[in-house]
């Protein structure tokens, strides 16, 4: 079989298996009693963790770049892989079982702290732009907040496979989560402009530091942050409110809505852009060194080949 052949195989491949195995968690918690839940989540957090080796090993070296100092050891690293693992495991079982629950179910679960923000947000008729990070469960950020009642965007890398996105559009809309693809750009930016202007909440997740950008300080490095959160709430008046949905040692969530960031204006707009970057990315770096085993530490760009690596299995 030629290369080129061979590689859309398993390309193929990969993408089918995944959407099966997708269909079938979706499927099961259906028709499984909902104490059933935890164990699943238990099920595909051990058996994600012992495939998926390289996914791990990012992890480990990422710890390994930024936080050596306040966990010195691999043993401390190494929990804190392991319990961010387990975060975003649950919080996918989590995610998915909201399409079997009423709204009055969903609030009854997940308080929202400091909700007022919104509403005096949302009263400016300008929009929201909800800021956060793949921290804790922000994958029900949007089904908590749409039972809540309010109109929820959010922006999302889709699969460039279409079946695949597809899926996962249809997952958003039953939880009544509108999508706004990432690419291409441009449409993005105007689908995002045109939910504000009609007074949405629009979540942007932007704690991807790999390839162009504004260089800020992350975690004691530089790291290019996107600038797209400024630009777009300069240009429409939104209010930018950085929220998290954040684990606690019993596995409740709450959802945590932060005050309004307040940007600087001054006739430097490459400086006001540097600093206002800075202070969305230090919102989301708090969050990170307060519960370092909650974020997914795939922020960064994947070591390139003969570069050191501190990962361990």
């Amino acid at each position: 079989m030629k290369p080129d052949r061979r590689s859309r195989l398993l390309y193929r491949i990969r993408y089918r298996t995944g959407e099966y195995l997708l269909r079938t968690l979706v499927a099961s918690l259906g028709w499984l009693p909902t104490a059933a839940r935890p164990c699943i989540a238990w099920i595909t957090d051990r058996v994600t963790y012992l495939l998926l080796r390289g996914y791990r090993e990012r992890m480990h070296d990422a710890l390994q770049r930024t936080m050596s100092e306040e966990l010195p050891t691999h043993a401390e690293r190494h929990a804190v892989v392991r319990a961010a693992w387990r975060n975003f495991t649950y919080a996918a079982v989590e995610t998915f079982a909201t399409l079997f629950m009423t709204k009055p179910e969903l609030c009854a679960r997940i308080e929202i702290k400091a909700e007022e923000r919104l509403r005096e947000a949302l009263a400016r008729r300008r929009g929201v732009i909800a800021l956060s990070a793949h921290f804790g469960n922000f994958t029900m950020i949007g089904p908590r907040l749409v039972a809540q009642g309010y109109d929820f965007s959010v922006v999302i890398k889709l699969p460039r496979e279409e079946r695949s996105a597809s899926l996962l559009n249809g997952y958003c809309a039953r939880a009544g989560v509108k999508v706004i693809p990432a690419r291409p750009r441009r449409q993005s930016v105007a689908q995002i402009i045109r939910a504000l202007r009609q007074n949405e909440i629009v979540m942007i997740v932007p704690d991807e530091f790999k390839t162009t950008g504004v260089e800020v300080s992350f975690l004691g490095r530089q790291a290019p942050a996107p600038k797209g959160p400024v630009t777009i709430a300069q240009r429409t008046g939104a209010a930018v409110l950085p929220v998290f949905m954040v684990r606690d040692a019993q596995d409740r969530l709450t959802l945590h809505v932060k005050p309004e960031l307040q940007f600087v204006e001054t006739e430097d707009r490459e400086e006001d852009l540097r600093i206002n970057t800075s202070r969305f990315v230090g919102e989301i770096e708090k969050m990170v060194r307060q519960h370092p085993d909650q974020w997914s530490w795939m922020g960064f760009r994947k070591p390139r080949k003969g570069e050191a690596s501190h990962a361990a299995s």
